[in-house]
Protein backbone atom coordinates (compact mmCIF):
# COMPACT_ATOMS: atom_id res chain seq x y z
CA UNK A 1 0.00 0.00 0.00
CA UNK A 2 1.04 3.41 -0.10
CA UNK A 3 -0.20 6.93 1.19
CA UNK A 4 -0.73 8.40 -1.91
CA UNK A 5 -2.52 5.68 -3.20
CA UNK A 6 -5.60 6.08 -0.30
CA UNK A 7 -6.74 9.47 -2.53
CA UNK A 8 -8.54 6.99 -4.92
CA UNK A 9 -10.25 4.97 -2.08
CA UNK A 10 -11.39 8.57 -0.26
CA UNK A 11 -12.20 9.74 -3.90
CA UNK A 12 -14.19 6.67 -4.75
CA UNK A 13 -15.98 7.44 -1.04
CA UNK A 14 -16.86 10.71 -1.56
CA UNK A 15 -18.65 9.95 -4.78
CA UNK A 16 -22.55 11.72 -3.71
CA UNK A 17 -24.55 14.24 -5.68
CA UNK A 18 -22.94 17.40 -5.17
CA UNK A 19 -25.10 19.32 -8.09
CA UNK A 20 -28.36 18.30 -9.33
CA UNK A 21 -28.53 20.40 -11.95
CA UNK A 22 -24.90 19.58 -13.71
CA UNK A 23 -24.92 16.16 -15.51
CA UNK A 24 -22.08 14.44 -17.27
CA UNK A 25 -22.05 11.40 -19.99
CA UNK A 26 -19.92 8.92 -19.88
CA UNK A 27 -17.92 8.69 -23.21
CA UNK A 28 -14.98 6.82 -24.54
CA UNK A 29 -12.54 7.96 -26.76
CA UNK A 30 -9.90 5.99 -28.89
CA UNK A 31 -6.16 6.18 -27.63
CA UNK A 32 -2.88 4.78 -28.82
CA UNK A 33 -1.55 1.88 -27.02
CA UNK A 34 2.24 4.21 -27.61
CA UNK A 35 2.66 7.20 -28.81
CA UNK A 36 6.18 7.24 -29.36
CA UNK A 37 6.28 4.27 -31.45
CA UNK A 38 5.29 4.41 -34.75
CA UNK A 39 5.19 1.25 -35.63
CA UNK A 40 2.86 0.31 -32.55
CA UNK A 41 -0.84 0.30 -34.36
CA UNK A 42 -2.77 -1.08 -31.20
CA UNK A 43 -4.99 1.05 -29.86
CA UNK A 44 -7.76 1.43 -26.61
CA UNK A 45 -10.45 3.17 -25.05
CA UNK A 46 -10.09 5.84 -22.52
CA UNK A 47 -13.23 6.59 -20.46
CA UNK A 48 -14.25 10.02 -19.80
CA UNK A 49 -17.25 11.97 -18.80
CA UNK A 50 -18.59 15.40 -20.43
CA UNK A 51 -20.95 17.97 -19.42
CA UNK A 52 -22.78 20.79 -21.38
CA UNK A 53 -24.75 21.74 -18.32
CA UNK A 54 -23.33 25.54 -18.35
CA UNK A 55 -21.93 25.71 -21.41
CA UNK A 56 -22.35 29.38 -23.30
CA UNK A 57 -20.42 29.90 -26.46
CA UNK A 58 -17.31 31.75 -26.21
CA UNK A 59 -16.56 29.58 -23.20
CA UNK A 60 -13.70 27.58 -21.98
CA UNK A 61 -12.72 24.06 -21.70
CA UNK A 62 -12.39 22.84 -18.17
CA UNK A 63 -10.76 19.56 -17.83
CA UNK A 64 -10.77 17.99 -14.48
CA UNK A 65 -7.69 15.58 -14.63
CA UNK A 66 -7.93 12.09 -12.40
CA UNK A 67 -4.55 9.76 -11.24
CA UNK A 68 -4.77 7.09 -10.05
CA UNK A 69 -8.36 6.24 -9.15
CA UNK A 70 -11.75 5.47 -11.02
CA UNK A 71 -13.12 8.22 -12.88
CA UNK A 72 -14.95 10.46 -10.11
CA UNK A 73 -18.14 11.68 -11.09
CA UNK A 74 -19.89 14.04 -8.95
CA UNK A 75 -17.29 13.93 -6.34
CA UNK A 76 -17.39 15.58 -3.11
CA UNK A 77 -13.53 16.53 -3.52
CA UNK A 78 -14.22 18.04 -7.04
CA UNK A 79 -16.66 20.42 -5.99
CA UNK A 80 -14.01 22.92 -7.34
CA UNK A 81 -14.68 21.69 -10.57
CA UNK A 82 -17.99 22.09 -10.95
CA UNK A 83 -18.11 26.14 -9.32
CA UNK A 84 -15.56 26.72 -12.23
CA UNK A 85 -17.67 24.91 -14.77
CA UNK A 86 -20.48 27.43 -13.58
CA UNK A 87 -18.80 30.41 -12.88
CA UNK A 88 -17.00 30.44 -16.01
CA UNK A 89 -19.91 28.65 -18.45
CA UNK A 90 -17.19 25.97 -19.63
CA UNK A 91 -17.46 22.91 -21.32
CA UNK A 92 -16.61 20.29 -18.57
CA UNK A 93 -14.93 17.23 -19.24
CA UNK A 94 -12.87 14.60 -16.27
CA UNK A 95 -10.31 12.40 -17.93
CA UNK A 96 -9.63 8.99 -16.70
CA UNK A 97 -5.62 7.89 -16.79
CA UNK A 98 -4.52 4.72 -18.79
CA UNK A 99 -4.49 1.56 -16.89
CA UNK A 100 -7.24 3.14 -13.82
CA UNK A 101 -10.63 2.50 -13.36
CA UNK A 102 -12.15 1.18 -16.35
CA UNK A 103 -10.00 2.30 -18.88
CA UNK A 104 -7.86 -0.92 -20.04
CA UNK A 105 -5.15 -0.71 -22.57
CA UNK A 106 -4.05 -3.78 -22.24
CA UNK A 107 -5.74 -7.37 -21.09
CA UNK A 108 -4.19 -7.94 -18.30
CA UNK A 109 -1.21 -6.11 -15.61
CA UNK A 110 1.25 -8.70 -16.33
CA UNK A 111 4.68 -7.01 -15.74
CA UNK A 112 5.02 -6.82 -19.70
CA UNK A 113 1.85 -5.20 -20.29
CA UNK A 114 2.53 -2.31 -17.72
CA UNK A 115 5.30 -0.90 -19.86
CA UNK A 116 2.56 1.05 -21.30
CA UNK A 117 2.06 2.54 -18.20
CA UNK A 118 3.52 5.66 -17.78
CA UNK A 119 3.31 9.54 -16.96
CA UNK A 120 4.48 10.50 -20.38
CA UNK A 121 1.97 8.17 -22.18
CA UNK A 122 -0.51 9.81 -19.93
CA UNK A 123 0.25 13.15 -20.99
CA UNK A 124 0.16 12.23 -24.59
CA UNK A 125 -3.31 10.78 -24.01
CA UNK A 126 -4.31 14.19 -22.54
CA UNK A 127 -2.60 16.45 -25.58
CA UNK A 128 -4.93 13.60 -27.93
CA UNK A 129 -8.03 14.06 -26.19
CA UNK A 130 -7.52 18.11 -26.05
CA UNK A 131 -7.03 18.32 -30.16
CA UNK A 132 -9.76 16.32 -30.62
CA UNK A 133 -12.36 17.98 -28.38
CA UNK A 134 -11.45 21.14 -30.14
CA UNK A 135 -11.98 19.67 -33.55
CA UNK A 136 -14.94 17.55 -32.88
CA UNK A 137 -16.92 19.96 -30.73
CA UNK A 138 -18.84 22.69 -32.23
CA UNK A 139 -17.61 26.15 -30.79
CA UNK A 140 -14.52 24.46 -29.07
CA UNK A 141 -11.70 25.32 -31.41
CA UNK A 142 -10.54 28.41 -30.02
CA UNK A 143 -11.39 27.73 -26.50
CA UNK A 144 -9.12 28.45 -23.95
CA UNK A 145 -8.45 25.08 -21.87
CA UNK A 146 -7.96 25.54 -18.15
CA UNK A 147 -6.96 21.87 -16.01
CA UNK A 148 -7.24 21.27 -12.69
CA UNK A 149 -6.23 18.16 -10.63
CA UNK A 150 -5.00 17.04 -6.99
CA UNK A 151 -2.16 14.84 -5.77
CA UNK A 152 -0.82 12.68 -8.62
CA UNK A 153 -2.94 14.48 -11.25
CA UNK A 154 -2.18 17.83 -9.96
CA UNK A 155 1.29 16.76 -11.13
CA UNK A 156 0.03 16.20 -14.45
CA UNK A 157 -1.29 19.57 -14.85
CA UNK A 158 2.20 21.30 -14.05
CA UNK A 159 4.07 18.80 -16.15
CA UNK A 160 1.22 18.94 -19.29
CA UNK A 161 1.84 22.74 -19.07
CA UNK A 162 5.52 21.76 -19.73
CA UNK A 163 5.24 19.62 -22.49
CA UNK A 164 2.13 20.88 -24.15
CA UNK A 165 2.06 24.38 -23.38
CA UNK A 166 0.10 25.47 -26.44
CA UNK A 167 -3.10 22.87 -25.25
CA UNK A 168 -3.34 24.43 -22.32
CA UNK A 169 -3.82 28.17 -20.96
CA UNK A 170 -3.88 28.04 -17.43
CA UNK A 171 -3.90 25.34 -14.19
CA UNK A 172 -4.78 24.65 -10.77
CA UNK A 173 -2.35 21.98 -9.59
CA UNK A 174 -3.11 20.91 -5.97
CA UNK A 175 -0.92 19.22 -3.32
CA UNK A 176 0.96 17.70 -6.43
CA UNK A 177 4.32 15.97 -5.81
CA UNK A 178 7.07 17.01 -7.96
CA UNK A 179 10.36 16.15 -6.38
CA UNK A 180 11.21 12.76 -6.55
CA UNK A 181 13.60 10.39 -4.41
CA UNK A 182 14.01 6.94 -3.38
CA UNK A 183 13.57 6.90 -0.01
CA UNK A 184 10.44 9.15 1.31
CA UNK A 185 10.90 8.65 4.38
CA UNK A 186 10.25 12.54 5.74
CA UNK A 187 6.39 11.25 4.66
CA UNK A 188 6.30 9.29 7.88
CA UNK A 189 8.61 11.88 9.48
CA UNK A 190 5.78 14.51 8.62
CA UNK A 191 2.86 12.44 9.81
CA UNK A 192 5.04 12.37 13.53
CA UNK A 193 5.14 16.09 13.15
CA UNK A 194 1.73 16.60 12.56
CA UNK A 195 0.51 14.04 15.17
CA UNK A 196 2.26 16.34 17.54
CA UNK A 197 0.74 19.29 16.37
CA UNK A 198 -2.71 18.48 16.14
CA UNK A 199 -3.06 16.06 18.88
CA UNK A 200 -0.03 17.04 21.43
CA UNK A 201 2.55 15.02 22.59
CA UNK A 202 0.54 12.21 24.10
CA UNK A 203 -0.91 11.43 21.07
CA UNK A 204 2.67 10.86 19.43
CA UNK A 205 3.83 8.75 22.64
CA UNK A 206 1.06 6.68 22.70
CA UNK A 207 1.33 5.81 18.75
CA UNK A 208 5.13 5.54 19.46
CA UNK A 209 4.71 3.24 22.40
CA UNK A 210 2.03 0.96 21.11
CA UNK A 211 4.05 0.60 17.83
CA UNK A 212 7.44 -0.69 19.54
CA UNK A 213 4.96 -2.67 22.27
CA UNK A 214 3.68 -4.82 19.18
CA UNK A 215 6.63 -5.48 17.31
CA UNK A 216 8.23 -6.73 20.64
CA UNK A 217 5.70 -8.92 21.35
CA UNK A 218 5.23 -9.89 17.61
CA UNK A 219 9.62 -10.70 17.23
CA UNK A 220 8.88 -12.88 21.16
CA UNK A 221 5.91 -14.29 19.66
CA UNK A 222 4.85 -14.47 22.70
CA UNK A 223 1.15 -14.57 24.46
CA UNK A 224 0.37 -10.80 23.74
CA UNK A 225 1.02 -11.16 20.00
CA UNK A 226 -0.49 -14.48 19.88
CA UNK A 227 -3.73 -13.02 21.32
CA UNK A 228 -3.95 -10.63 19.27
CA UNK A 229 -3.68 -13.06 16.23
CA UNK A 230 -6.49 -14.59 17.86
CA UNK A 231 -8.47 -11.31 18.11
CA UNK A 232 -7.97 -11.10 14.23
CA UNK A 233 -5.66 -7.43 15.22
CA UNK A 234 -2.53 -8.09 14.00
CA UNK A 235 -3.50 -7.27 10.70
CA UNK A 236 -4.37 -3.63 11.81
CA UNK A 237 -0.95 -3.51 14.13
CA UNK A 238 0.96 -4.45 10.98
CA UNK A 239 -0.93 -1.69 8.83
CA UNK A 240 -0.74 1.55 12.06
CA UNK A 241 1.40 3.28 10.14
CA UNK A 242 -0.73 3.41 7.10
CA UNK A 243 -3.74 3.34 8.94
CA UNK A 244 -3.03 6.61 11.03
CA UNK A 245 -1.15 8.35 8.46
CA UNK A 246 -4.09 7.68 6.22
CA UNK A 247 -6.02 9.93 8.39
CA UNK A 248 -3.46 12.52 9.43
CA UNK A 249 -3.39 12.98 5.34
CA UNK A 250 -7.17 13.17 4.68
CA UNK A 251 -8.92 14.46 7.90
CA UNK A 252 -9.24 18.07 8.98
CA UNK A 253 -7.57 19.17 12.08
CA UNK A 254 -10.89 18.53 14.07
CA UNK A 255 -11.07 15.43 13.20
CA UNK A 256 -7.61 14.20 13.89
CA UNK A 257 -7.90 16.13 17.35
CA UNK A 258 -11.13 13.64 17.98
CA UNK A 259 -8.92 10.64 16.72
CA UNK A 260 -5.98 11.54 19.05
CA UNK A 261 -8.94 11.75 22.07
CA UNK A 262 -9.65 7.86 21.83
CA UNK A 263 -5.68 7.21 21.23
CA UNK A 264 -4.70 8.67 24.61
CA UNK A 265 -7.75 7.28 25.95
CA UNK A 266 -6.14 3.53 26.23
CA UNK A 267 -4.37 2.59 29.10
CA UNK A 268 -0.92 2.08 27.84
CA UNK A 269 -1.25 -1.51 28.40
CA UNK A 270 -3.65 -2.65 27.15
CA UNK A 271 -2.35 -3.46 23.82
CA UNK A 272 -5.66 -4.87 22.68
CA UNK A 273 -7.77 -2.04 23.68
CA UNK A 274 -5.67 0.04 21.41
CA UNK A 275 -6.29 -2.73 18.56
CA UNK A 276 -9.62 -2.00 18.62
CA UNK A 277 -8.58 1.43 18.28
CA UNK A 278 -7.06 0.60 14.93
CA UNK A 279 -9.67 -1.20 13.88
CA UNK A 280 -11.99 1.31 13.92
CA UNK A 281 -9.84 3.78 12.38
CA UNK A 282 -8.98 1.09 10.01
CA UNK A 283 -12.96 0.60 9.26
CA UNK A 284 -13.65 3.84 7.82
CA UNK A 285 -10.63 3.11 4.91
CA UNK A 286 -11.97 1.30 1.67
CA UNK A 287 -10.40 -1.70 1.31
CA UNK A 288 -7.01 -1.66 -1.06
CA UNK A 289 -5.85 -4.83 -3.62
CA UNK A 290 -2.85 -6.36 -3.38
CA UNK A 291 0.41 -5.80 -6.10
CA UNK A 292 0.26 -9.14 -7.15
CA UNK A 293 -4.06 -8.97 -8.70
CA UNK A 294 -2.67 -9.13 -11.99
CA UNK A 295 -6.46 -8.53 -13.22
CA UNK A 296 -8.00 -5.03 -13.87
CA UNK A 297 -10.38 -3.82 -10.97
CA UNK A 298 -12.27 -0.72 -10.94
CA UNK A 299 -11.86 0.19 -7.18
CA UNK A 300 -8.49 -1.46 -6.51
CA UNK A 301 -5.51 -0.48 -8.76
CA UNK A 302 -2.58 -1.34 -6.02
CA UNK A 303 -0.27 -2.77 -8.49
CA UNK A 304 -0.61 0.07 -11.25
CA UNK A 305 0.47 2.85 -8.95
CA UNK A 306 3.25 0.54 -7.29
CA UNK A 307 4.64 0.12 -10.97
CA UNK A 308 4.66 3.47 -11.72
CA UNK A 309 6.37 3.65 -8.19
CA UNK A 310 9.40 1.34 -9.22
CA UNK A 311 9.45 2.21 -12.61
CA UNK A 312 9.19 6.70 -12.53
CA UNK A 313 8.19 8.16 -8.78
CA UNK A 314 10.20 6.56 -6.60
CA UNK A 315 9.09 8.09 -3.23
CA UNK A 316 8.94 5.05 -1.22
CA UNK A 317 7.40 5.79 2.03
CA UNK A 318 9.58 3.88 4.53
CA UNK A 319 10.60 3.82 8.45
CA UNK A 320 13.59 4.12 8.05
CA UNK A 321 14.44 7.53 10.16
CA UNK A 322 14.09 7.19 13.62
CA UNK A 323 12.27 10.24 13.82
CA UNK A 324 9.26 8.75 13.58
CA UNK A 325 6.63 6.64 15.71
CA UNK A 326 6.01 3.48 13.94
CA UNK A 327 9.32 1.73 14.56
CA UNK A 328 11.36 -0.11 11.17
CA UNK A 329 8.22 -2.06 10.35
CA UNK A 330 8.66 -0.84 6.74
CA UNK A 331 12.78 -1.04 5.56
CA UNK A 332 13.36 0.92 2.71
CA UNK A 333 15.40 -2.65 1.53
CA UNK A 334 12.15 -4.18 1.89
CA UNK A 335 10.47 -2.06 -0.73
CA UNK A 336 13.08 -2.09 -3.04
CA UNK A 337 13.46 -5.64 -3.47
CA UNK A 338 9.40 -5.81 -3.78
CA UNK A 339 9.60 -3.84 -6.97
CA UNK A 340 12.22 -6.96 -8.65
CA UNK A 341 9.81 -9.36 -7.17
CA UNK A 342 6.79 -7.83 -8.86
CA UNK A 343 8.15 -6.77 -11.67
CA UNK A 344 11.20 -8.45 -12.95
CA UNK A 345 14.90 -8.60 -11.97
CA UNK A 346 15.89 -5.43 -14.18
CA UNK A 347 14.38 -3.69 -11.14
CA UNK A 348 17.45 -2.99 -9.27
CA UNK A 349 18.08 -0.35 -7.39
CA UNK A 350 20.48 1.42 -9.78
CA UNK A 351 17.32 0.92 -12.76
CA UNK A 352 14.58 2.62 -9.89
CA UNK A 353 17.60 5.24 -9.22
CA UNK A 354 18.33 6.12 -12.93
CA UNK A 355 14.62 6.24 -13.65
CA UNK A 356 13.94 8.92 -10.72
CA UNK A 357 17.19 10.89 -11.64
CA UNK A 358 15.67 11.09 -15.03
CA UNK A 359 12.46 12.42 -14.31
CA UNK A 360 13.53 14.51 -12.12
CA UNK A 361 16.29 15.91 -14.80
CA UNK A 362 12.84 16.28 -17.06
CA UNK A 363 10.69 18.11 -15.07
CA UNK A 364 12.58 20.20 -12.76
CA UNK A 365 12.07 18.52 -9.27
CA UNK A 366 10.27 21.28 -6.69
CA UNK A 367 11.59 23.89 -9.28
CA UNK A 368 9.65 23.11 -12.28
CA UNK A 369 9.88 26.87 -13.75
CA UNK A 370 6.52 26.61 -15.37
CA UNK A 371 3.68 29.52 -16.03
CA UNK A 372 0.31 29.54 -15.49
CA UNK A 373 -0.22 26.86 -13.13
CA UNK A 374 -1.25 27.72 -9.39
CA UNK A 375 0.21 25.51 -6.89
CA UNK A 376 -1.38 24.72 -3.62
CA UNK A 377 -0.36 22.86 -0.93
CA UNK A 378 -2.14 21.78 2.36
CA UNK A 379 0.51 22.76 5.06
CA UNK A 380 0.40 19.53 7.61
CA UNK A 381 0.09 17.02 4.29
CA UNK A 382 2.74 14.61 4.41
CA UNK A 383 3.29 14.77 0.94
CA UNK A 384 4.26 18.42 1.04
CA UNK A 385 7.42 18.01 0.56
CA UNK A 386 7.96 16.04 -2.27
CA UNK A 387 5.89 19.47 -3.98
CA UNK A 388 6.69 22.94 -5.11
CA UNK A 389 9.24 25.00 -3.23
CA UNK A 390 6.77 26.45 -0.77
CA UNK A 391 7.85 30.15 -1.82
CA UNK A 392 6.05 29.02 -5.10
CA UNK A 393 2.86 27.38 -3.78
CA UNK A 394 0.06 28.78 -1.65
CA UNK A 395 0.19 26.68 1.64
CA UNK A 396 -2.82 26.34 3.44
CA UNK A 397 -3.27 25.55 6.93
CA UNK A 398 -5.75 23.29 8.95
CA UNK A 399 -6.86 21.47 5.52
CA UNK A 400 -6.35 18.04 4.35
CA UNK A 401 -4.18 16.49 1.22
CA UNK A 402 -6.57 17.76 -1.85
CA UNK A 403 -9.47 19.55 0.39
CA UNK A 404 -8.68 22.84 -1.63
CA UNK A 405 -10.62 21.35 -4.36
CA UNK A 406 -13.87 21.03 -2.67
CA UNK A 407 -16.37 22.99 -3.16
CA UNK A 408 -16.55 26.69 -1.02
CA UNK A 409 -18.16 26.70 1.94
CA UNK A 410 -19.23 30.05 4.26
CA UNK A 411 -17.62 27.72 7.09
CA UNK A 412 -13.91 27.75 4.67
CA UNK A 413 -11.36 29.14 7.29
CA UNK A 414 -9.99 32.58 6.43
CA UNK A 415 -6.80 31.44 4.61
CA UNK A 416 -8.69 28.64 2.94
CA UNK A 417 -10.83 30.60 1.42
CA UNK A 418 -8.86 33.30 0.76
CA UNK A 419 -6.46 30.52 -1.45
CA UNK A 420 -10.05 29.09 -3.31
CA UNK A 421 -10.60 33.23 -4.58
CA UNK A 422 -6.95 33.46 -5.33
CA UNK A 423 -7.60 30.47 -7.95
CA UNK A 424 -10.60 31.77 -9.20
CA UNK A 425 -8.63 35.03 -9.92
CA UNK A 426 -5.78 33.37 -11.79
CA UNK A 427 -8.35 31.05 -13.89
CA UNK A 428 -10.50 34.45 -14.77
CA UNK A 429 -7.39 36.42 -15.76
CA UNK A 430 -6.18 33.29 -17.33
CA UNK A 431 -9.40 32.74 -19.56
CA UNK A 432 -9.33 36.47 -20.57
CA UNK A 433 -5.57 37.10 -21.43
CA UNK A 434 -4.28 39.04 -18.85
CA UNK A 435 -3.40 38.98 -15.09
CA UNK A 436 0.37 38.25 -13.57
CA UNK A 437 0.44 34.89 -14.46
CA UNK A 438 3.42 33.55 -13.96
CA UNK A 439 3.06 34.58 -10.18
CA UNK A 440 6.12 33.93 -8.19
CA UNK A 441 7.37 31.19 -10.08
CA UNK A 442 10.47 33.54 -11.88
CA UNK A 443 12.30 32.28 -8.48
CA UNK A 444 11.05 28.38 -9.03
Amino acid sequence: MNLQHFIILIIAQLATAFNDNFTEKELWIEQKLDHFDENETRTWQMRYSESDTFYKPGGPILINVNGEWPLAVKSELCGMFYELAEKFNAYAFQTEHRYYGNSHPVQNLTAENLQYLTMKQALADLAHFVRHQKASVPGLANSKVIMIGCSYAGSMVAYFRKDYPELIDGGWSSCAGLYYRLDYSDAYISVGKSIRKIGGDACYDQVDHFSKAYLKHKKANDENYTLLQQLNLTVEYNNMDEIIATHVQHRNISMFQRICINITAVDSNDIVEFGLVLKHLSSKIPEVGNKDEIEFSEDHSTRQYFYQSCNEFGNFQTTSSQHQPFGDRKPFSTLIAQCKEDFGPKFTIEYISKKVDEINALYGGSRPNVDHIYFTKAEDDPWRWTGIVDECATVIPGIAHCHDLRTRSPNDPPALAAAKQKGFDLIESWINGGGNTRETLTKC
